[in-house]
């Protein structure tokens, strides 16, 4: 993926990427600067439609969908790490460029201002031709015109002082699910890295971490009969749940549609296979309601299927996670709603 934008169009194409990313809820990082670049320039027609259908369904991009979008119509299948920072970077440039051109164009137009205005003096108190009476006149015309080009370059760095604000502020949000709230694929992947190195240390050699990985049970169903706003609901309140029986130092991610994942850094099999049973004994135990139909518009109860495994010394995350879907697929072969585990 290759662009050959000016300036001038990167800086306004992305401008409008910025403002649909706000409408539409999209965190501001590097891969949905790219999905939204990309939209706005509209090459791009089997993403463009894509992520039209699914904005006519919904008021907001979920983060889940996003990465998805960017796997399927952008990146071929894998998130590029190169083209993200890549992305990154350009992003900065262009908004450091329109800073530095709108400070240096501010500079040259006090300038000349400065000189109008002592032009303007000193031909004030000359004496009057019709010559002389037109050159005051355009000259107080074009002070005129400085003063009101110094405000709209003024206003234009007071806008991208604010976006670089938001920017910064939305890039410590980042990591976050947005349908959710709990940490999204990206920040799950880092975690899952950063414990792993951690494991294959002499000092962690004996608090290998363990892996849950969960799904929802017939959520096609759930969304096929209930419509998609509601299967968001669903999604909102395993998130809630996670939240509040994932321990602080482990991390609760969801890491696709309808898929779950917790990372366990330093507690014993057992005691992983104890968090993944109340994980799903609250799933099944909690009623989630129709919004706006009040409590006792309950549904069939929603229930996860779970699989958990214990890392082996020399794999990759690649693998472990592989041996948790493993789990997670027994689970659901065996009747759903159940904790199936894979020992290390």
């Amino acid at each position: 993926m290759k662009y050959h934008d000016s300036m001038e169009r990167s800086a306004d194409v992305l401008r409008q990427a910025l403002q649909l990313m706000k409408r539409h809820g999209s965190a501001l990082h590097p891969v949905n600067y790219t999905l939204w670049y990309e939209y706005v320039r509209g090459e791009n027609t089997a993403l463009r439609t894509a992520m039209d259908r699914y904005l006519g369904q919904h008021l907001q991009l979920d983060e889940a969908v996003a990465d998805a979008m960017y796997r399927r119509f952008v990146s071929g299948g894998g998130i590029d790490a190169t083209l993200i920072e890549r992305t990154a970077e350009s992003v900065s440039t262009v908004l450091t460029g329109m800073a530095e051109s709108a400070a240096r164009a501010g500079d040259q137009t006090a300038q000349y201002g400065t000189s109008l205005s002592r032009l303007s003096h000193e031909l004030a108190g000359s004496a009057h031709s019709p010559a002389l009476e037109e050159v005051l006149n355009t000259t107080r015309q074009m002070q005129i015109a400085v003063t009101e080009m110094q405000q709209r370059l003024s206003d234009s760095q007071n806008e991208i002082s604010q976006l670089r604000a938001e920017l910064r502020r939305v890039h410590e949000e980042s990591r976050i699910d947005s349908l959710t709230g709990l940490a999204n694929r990206r920040a799950f992947d880092q975690r899952l890295n950063t414990c792993i190195g951690e494991a294959e240390t002499p000092a962690k050699r004996y608090q290998r971490p363990s892996l849950l990985i969960a799904d929802i049970d017939h959520f096609k169903r759930i969304n096929d009969t209930h419509g998609h706003p509601y299967g968001d609901h669903v999604l909102r309140a395993i998130g809630s749940i996670l939240k509040e029986t994932t321990p602080e130092d482990c991390l609760a991610a969801r890491i696709g549609g309808e898929e779950f994942a917790v990372l366990i850094p330093s507690r014993s099999l057992s005691e992983a296979r104890a968090l993944a049973e109340t994980v799903r004994t609250r799933v099944a135990g909690a009623r989630v309601s129709r919004q706006g139909q009040g409590q006792d518009a309950e549904v069939t109860r929603v229930t996860i299927s779970i699989g958990l495994t214990l890392f082996r010394p020399g794999e990759n995350g690649t693998a472990f996670m592989e041996r948790a879907d493993q789990a997670l697929y027994a689970s659901k072969d065996s009747g759903r709603d159940r904790v199936t585990v894979l020992a290390g």
